[in-house]
């Protein structure tokens, strides 16, 4: 209906996907193609007897064949808001076609489509309109169109963790709330593990008091002193809920007071809250806390250091560019590589986030077993938090 605001919005639309997917290709090569069909069009016109020499494009059948509609609904996701940009990136827009594919296999559509297998990997044939040449090449030719902007979190430097570290022994010395302690203890074991064992945020919380516990004597009277950190959950790119055990050197080169706040920390969740199990940082319902509840005193540290030490943070990066997601394992990975720690090491303190590590523990191992497993390379691994 030419009056139809939606109609005519949509043909827009419409007509947007279509050049994305035709310019999912170079310009030379869209020309090229195209030069080449017009040449072997005229050349078989005036030589051979075919009545269709130029198989038929389109159809005068409404009918959705190559995933259309979905490209729709990613279109529509790709001008929401976004959070750096006016609208929503390309990174954001592309789990669309994620949710419409699980929608449409689970629907009316599914059938028993063919499995092709080899050893362990399976192929599975499917009918939906997302898997088609001309949406793969709208997904690409949008992607090409729209650019991907990534913001990550800047990298924490060993510099400014002293001189967080600094005021926050400061406020927990001269605090008179235990809740203010309480929380104090909390970001600073949170950041301190993290940044030593080059954590992910959404991996720090994943820390066990029961393993804490049961090697914390034993660790600090090994040389050399450490304290070995275990996680037990599910991880990215893992099936199974296993045990990790990563040590953490109680002597760093730049003095990280590493076994100062995980002990204070512990001590108050043992022996004044009477916990022996369960996760180190726990909101008060007892459930595991996430990197979100500490973010907003880690910014707030990271403001007064900078008031106090502003050399040490360059002027073109805002505060709100940190964040114990991802600020934390990118300075611990750049600290190692500023000073010449072996790659073999950090590919070591690193292995359990690859799929190649359940080679090296299996999943559902025992925790005691899995640290019989990590002693074996005990000094290596310790190298990583001891350049920090």
């Amino acid at each position: 209906m030419p009056r139809n605001p939606k109609d005519n919005f949509t043909l827009l639309c419409i007509r947007r996907a279509v050049l994305d997917a035709l310019w999912s290709r170079e310009t030379s090569t869209v020309s090229g193609n195209f030069r080449r069909l017009q040449r072997d069009y005229h050349a078989s016109k005036s030589t051979l007897s075919i009545a269709q020499p130029v198989p038929v494009i389109g159809t005068n059948k409404v009918k959705d064949r190559v995933g259309m509609s979905c490209a729709l609904h990613t279109m529509m996701a790709m001008l929401q808001k976004g959070n750096y940009q006016e609208t929503a990136q390309w990174d954001t827009a592309r789990k669309t076609p994620t949710w419409f594919t699980n929608a449409y296999e689970s629907g009316e559509n599914f059938g028993e489509e063919a499995i092709y297998s080899t050893h362990d990997t399976k192929v599975y044939s499917t009918s939906s309109p997302t898997a088609s040449r001309w949406f793969s090449r709208f997904m690409l030719g949008s992607k090409r169109r729209m650019g991907i902007m990534r913001k990550q979190n800047e990298a924490l430097t060993v510099e400014q963790l002293m001189a967080v570290c600094e005021l926050a022994e400061k406020d927990w010395r001269t605090s008179q709330s235990e809740e203010e302690k309480k929380d104090i203890e909390n970001v600073m074991a949170f950041i301190i593990i993290g940044f030593c064992v080059s954590l992910r945020g959404e991996e720090v919380p994943l820390v066990a008091i029961e393993g804490l516990l049961t090697f914390w004597d034993e660790t600090r009277s090994h040389n050399p002193p450490h304290t070995m950190i275990t996680l037990k959950g599910r991880f990215k790119g893992e099936n199974n809920l296993r045990w990790h055990c990563v040590p953490i050197a109680d002597i760093t080169k730049s003095g990280i007071p590493t076994r100062r706040w995980i002990s204070r920390l512990l001590d108050r969740r043992v022996n004044r809250e009477g916990k022996r199990a369960g996760y180190l940082f726990a909101r008060k319902n007892g459930r595991k806390a996430s990197l979100g509840d500490y973010d907003p005193l880690f910014r707030d540290y990271l403001t007064r250091a900078r008031e106090a030490h502003p050399k040490l943070f360059s002027s073109s990066v805002q505060i709100k560019d940190y964040s114990l997601r991802r600020s934390l394992r990118r300075g611990a990975t750049t600290e190692s590589e500023n000073n010449k720690v072996d790659p073999s090491t950090i590919e070591l303190i690193n292995r359990w986030r690859r799929k190649e590590a359940a080679r090296g523990s299996e999943a559902g191992l025992p925790m005691r077993q899995v640290y019989t497993q990590v002693s074996r390379a005990l000094l290596a691994m310790l190298r990583f938090s001891q350049s920090h």
